[in-house]
């Protein structure tokens, strides 16, 4: 899914307007979470594994740096 396409478009506007619904932040984050995990996954569908183990790690360092 490129930038300047139609389906980039309404993929775009689709997120937008659910993450303006008047849901709790925590779903709004999820909704965020899966349209990233969508989009990056349109363009390289093999890598999907890799991204949900970069973002698990992510959240894990950053909960350790909280401490």
């Amino acid at each position: 899914m490129l930038f300047n396409s139609l389906t980039f478009y309404v993929f775009f506007a689709i997120v937008l307007a659910l993450h303006n619904l008047p849901f709790s932040w925590r779903v709004r984050k999820t909704c965020l979470l899966v349209g990233s995990y969508v989009f990056h996954t349109a363009r390289n569908p093999p890598l999907v594994l890799l991204r949900q183990l970069q973002a698990l790690q992510d959240f894990l360092e950053t909960r350790f740096i909280a401490q």
